[in-house]
């Protein structure tokens, strides 16, 4: 319906070891079949355009791989699981238009399967307001996620590799009992996106993952505004914004094994702590800060009236 295709830059690809350009585009089924939604209609269903369903689980209960179900206007007071492979999309292309308000706070408004999409969708409550499978990729794309009782995104673990990676582009997580985004060991993109004011760390990355983070907007969230291990990690971006967190604008911990964390042109404003916390959670830990680095240069990162401070000294922590 509404797609947008992107190519990751060289720096990128240097930047996460790999060989060769990395090629980030939009999944696009050719020759899809679409399914329609509407709330408002009446009479017959069978997910034409004539007669919808009338709720999206009754689409997605008839939805294969390769399948597009298109929702109509309204608020839909259900908790869905895109199968593998389907498209879950507004069919006016707002995200403002369609509304997932999670049915039960106790579970996930919306799972994802493998290969699943949503696009130009809100979606309100739910435990987490969007949880990925392990081994589930996935791509979410002009959301809108907000009021979760926990995370807002939830990404359950996954091998490192681009068969597995999670995308987030030009979304808002906002309003979360906890992270706003929350990653198990994973490969996760997050581009142009808002992550603001939820109740624990903006987003929060396990030990050994691998990430791009790129003009996101990273403010004034209950925690860190990100929380990341060096250890076996490969995390880079730039030109992102941490920005009024109450703790730090990052906090990075190591445990003793070698990873490498580059931010560059990014900017850490005004955060309740440091602009970026170093801990070392072993004896080990505290001496495996050299490949942490916010660029220099042009490149160099802005760090501008944090509490205690631009990069902390390393600090021993258990």
């Amino acid at each position: 319906m509404f797609h947008r295709s992107f190519w990751l830059s060289k720096e990128i690809v240097l930047g996460l070891a790999f060989v060769a350009f990395l090629a980030v585009p939009v999944i696009v089924f050719g020759g899809s079949k679409a399914i329609y939604v509407d709330k408002d209609t009446s009479g017959n269903e069978d997910g034409s355009s004539e007669h919808p369903y009338h709720s999206i689980e009754k689409a997605l209960n008839h939805a294969k791989d390769g399948s597009e179900v298109r929702v109509e206007k309204g608020t839909y007071k259900e908790n869905i699981t895109l199968p593998k492979g389907v498209k879950l999309v507004s069919a006016s292309g707002d995200r403002d238009d369609v509304t997932i308000d999670a049915d039960n706070d106790d579970k996930t408004a919306v799972t994802m399967k493998h290969g699943s999409e949503i696009d130009s969708i809100t979606i309100k409550g739910g435990r987490y307001g969007i949880r990925i499978d392990n081994n589930a990729k996935a791509h979410i794309y002009d959301v809108t996620i907000k009021d979760s009782g926990r995370d807002g995104i939830h990404i359950d673990s996954a091998d490192t590799d681009k068969s597995h990676r999670v995308i987030i582009d030009k979304t808002t997580v906002k309003n979360s009992g906890a992270a706003g985004v929350y990653a198990e060991k994973r490969y996760v993109i997050i581009l142009d996106s808002d992550i603001n004011n939820n109740d624990g760390d903006g987003i929060d990355l396990a030990v050994g993952s691998k990430a791009w983070l790129e003009e996101n907007r990273i403010n004034s969230n209950g925690g860190s505004g990100m929380k990341v291990s060096l250890d076996k990690s490969s995390i880079f971006g730039k030109k992102n914004g941490f920005r009024d967190n109450k703790r730090e604008g990052i906090e990075v911990s190591a445990f003793g094994a070698a990873g490498t964390i580059e931010l560059k042109r990014s900017a850490f404003v005004n955060n309740g702590r440091y602009g970026v916390a170093r801990v070392a959670r072993t004896a080990s830990g505290a001496t495996m800060f050299g490949n942490l680095s916010f660029g220099i240069g042009i490149n160099s990162s802005k760090f501008l009236s944090n509490a205690f401070g631009e990069i902390s000294a390393v600090v021993q922590s258990r």
